[in-house]
């Protein structure tokens, strides 16, 4: 069945690349949970942890232009969570420059997905189906929120349009679609629980939610694509076959 690990060359990397994903959790955890010191750098510094270790991950283990895209949007998203953790007045401008730095994350995962997208009659039923939903939740969440948004409302409209792009890309590309395709499904989740605390009256426990499928999304999809390639078999390192 699946194997994750072929003909080890490259031990310390290895090592060091699970190090990497192991401190990831953890801060995905500790931020998950609020168990950090007091303080906006610990909320920073915690918040940052678990996706900057999952860019370092990726980053002692690049081989291909596929894996230097997906450093970069690591690093963007990295970007993003620091810019929405830290309080600016008016407080929605924080919300404002989080959006940008995720929407430049969504470009670099679009391209990569794109420049490894399936021939089109190898595409299954399935993905093409998540994909119309997606763009049609967008619609209807757009339509919904016109009057919360106000003046954010373009920005929140082409944010989602390049959110559901990325996510209809994840889901037509190589890679394999339980984790890819189920993590930009998630990614798409988890911002639209974010839009809904920001412009609407949600429970406080949506916060949890939120985090928790933004973490595993970004998981999710970094596994998707460093532990799926064109590498024979022999050279080592991490495989999806």
């Amino acid at each position: 069945m699946t194997r994750i690990f072929s003909r080890r060359k490259r031990p310390v990397l290895e090592a060091l690349g699970q190090t990497f994903i192991v401190l990831s959790l953890l801060g995905a955890v500790l931020y998950g949970g609020g168990w950090y010191p007091d303080g906006i750098l610990w909320v920073v510094l915690t918040k940052a942890s678990a996706v900057t270790f999952l860019a370092l991950f990726v980053a002692v283990n690049i081989r291909t232009f596929g894996h230097a895209l997906l450093f970069f949007a690591l690093l963007a998203s990295v970007a993003g969570d620091v810019l929405l953790a830290i309080p600016t007045e008016p407080a929605g401008q924080a919300f404002l420059r989080g959006l940008m730095g995720f929407m430049a994350a969504h470009v670099f995962f679009i391209v990569l997905y794109m420049t490894n997208r399936q021939p089109m009659g190898d595409v299954r039923t399935l993905p093409v189906r998540l994909s119309s939903l997606l763009w049609l939740f967008a619609f209807i969440s757009g339509y919904m929120l016109y009057d919360s948004l106000g003046d954010m409302r373009m920005y929140v409209y082409a944010y989602t349009a390049v959110l559901t792009a990325m996510a209809t890309s994840a889901l037509l590309s190589k890679f394999p679609f339980r984790l890819t395709g189920i993590g930009a499904v998630l990614f798409v989740a988890s911002d639209a629980a974010l839009g809904a605390r920001q412009f609407m009256s949600v429970p406080e426990y949506v916060g949890y939610f939120v985090w928790a499928s933004y973490y595993a999304a970004q998981l999710m999809m970094t596994l998707g694509v460093m532990l799926t390639d064109d590498r024979p078999t022999n050279f080592g390192g991490y495989r999806f076959d």
